[in-house]
């Protein structure tokens, strides 16, 4: 199970992922966040990556996400919030998402969704105003 929204106004898109995400659902999911990432010109923007019930991603499916993470981060994504419940997953995103940008300096992993927010929310006064986005974290 995937939603993903776009809140242009806050320049935050909000991804939920739980369950099993197949190949076929993944690749769903990818057209879906490519187009709210595109949506943003390659401008600047954030994103809440809640993943809180997602189940290990078989191969094919974390490729795939791979190629969304290396698609955001090519095209203007400063900041990911990532909230998870399970470590395998965790740990698994932190693995596609360091494929994705080796030095990962974009990625904030947070313990509640409410930490999520409250990370994003001073990130977007910075990204509101212009300032760098390493005073963000």
């Amino acid at each position: 199970m995937f939603e993903v929204t776009n809140d242009v106004s806050r320049r935050t898109i909000t991804a939920r992922m739980s369950g099993f995400m197949r190949p076929n659902e993944m690749k769903e999911y990818v057209a879906v966040y490519k187009k709210a990432t595109d949506s943003y010109g390659g401008g600047r923007h954030l994103v809440l990556a809640d993943m809180r019930g997602l189940r290990p991603l078989e191969p094919e499916s974390a490729n795939l996400f791979s190629e969304v993470i290396n698609h955001g981060r090519k095209n203007g994504c400063v900041m990911c919030a990532h909230v998870s419940d399970s470590t395998i997953a965790r740990l698994q995103t932190a693995r596609v998402a360091s494929e994705a940008s080796p030095n990962d300096d974009i990625t904030v992993d947070c313990v509640s969704l409410e930490e999520a927010q409250n990370q994003l929310a001073k990130a977007r006064v910075r990204l509101l105003n212009g300032e760098g986005m390493s005073a963000a974290r």
